[in-house]
């Protein structure tokens, strides 16, 4: 892509690069040693990292302009109510009795907690929740032709 490709469509791609990222931090592999590495701190950073750059895709593609920083919250308040409710209803659709708003709570700032965690020690986090929510902003950007 150049520089001519719209700036959502470079977002959009840059934002799937981190998804696969995180999948493939995300999967198990046997080690030598009989035990199984799972890399936990990247996938969560990753998948932090897709979803944030789709966000701004998204805005970028229906306001021409992003959002600034890393805050999941307020990146997916910058949102139509429409397309927001969209994303929410995709979230939580799969997975039945998920609560978007309170869920949301727990993962806004993984991207700036977690990239330091070796600071503080980890702290509690959903990364059940960020992967549905990094799938319903790719299904988002998926519908933009």
């Amino acid at each position: 892509m150049n520089n001519e490709t719209p700036k959502w469509l470079r977002a959009r791609k840059q934002s799937r690069a981190f998804l696969l990222a995180a999948q493939r931090c995300n999967e198990i592999r046997p080690l030598p040693s009989g035990q199984h590495q799972f890399l936990l701190v990247p996938s969560l950073i990753n998948y932090a990292f897709s979803i944030e750059v789709g966000l701004k895709a998204l805005a970028i593609h229906e306001s021409g302009k992003a959002g600034w920083g890393h805050d999941l919250r307020e990146l997916v308040d910058t949102l139509s109510s429409a397309l927001r409710m969209q994303i929410v209803s995709n979230t939580e659709s799969l997975y039945p009795g998920s609560r978007f708003d309170s869920d949301i709570q727990l993962v806004r700032d993984v991207f700036e907690v977690w990239r330091y965690i070796y600071e503080k020690g980890p702290t509690d986090t959903d990364l059940g929740f960020l992967q549905r929510f990094a799938h319903a902003v790719q299904k988002a950007l998926d519908v933009i032709p």
